[in-house]
């Protein structure tokens, strides 16, 4: 019976190491991706068409508070919607074009921030585990911090592999961008 028990018990323990080590793997992958702008690894572990509609429906909503609290739109009336609508079509466009492996790219090639960027090792794979917050079994988030603002950035996982699907932004982005 003692036999038995230790030879069962390993089994869960190795899969919960292995569900842990897949999800510090698959963020390691993006770092890697980030680092070394290899586009394949970005293609690979981030979920574009989820990640381009929750880009675009937060851009929307934060659009529609501003120009519900804007005097100014308020005062325009009828053409302030349309205004509105015109400058949410030209958000999603533009999300459309950029919010793509060649467009993150594009941009990392010509990021400043690229050399704070520690380069990837076994050492950032095993610190990942810090950094990571689990949700629940088939979702975890990383918490990005880039000049006092904090951005989450949501995992999915499909199989052992873990997917970017969401990145939250906190609402003075918008204010930043006007």
């Amino acid at each position: 019976m003692k036999k038995f028990f230790f030879i069962t018990l390993p089994i869960p323990v190795l899969l919960v190491l292995i569900y842990i080590f897949s999800a510090m793997y698959s963020f390691h992958q993006i770092h890697k991706g980030i680092y070394y702008n290899d586009k394949k690894l970005i293609k690979e572990y981030i979920e574009w068409n989820e990640l381009s509609e929750n880009f675009k429906n937060y851009f929307n909503i934060m659009l529609l508070k501003k120009t519900q609290e804007d005097e100014s739109f308020k005062d325009m009336g009828e053409l302030g919607v349309l205004v509105t609508g015109f400058v949410g079509k030209f958000i999603e466009f533009t999300i459309d074009t950029y919010l793509n492996p060649d467009g993150l790219s594009l941009l990392l090639e010509k990021s400043e921030k690229k050399k704070e960027i520690p380069q990837p090792s076994l050492g950032t794979l095993l610190k990942s585990i810090g950094l990571i917050n689990f949700n629940n079994l088939n979702s975890f988030y990383i918490t990005y911090e880039n000049e006092g603002e904090k951005f989450p950035v949501f995992f999915n996982r499909t199989g052992l592999k873990w997917k970017i699907y969401q990145i939250e932004f906190p609402e003075s982005l918008l204010d930043e961008l006007n």
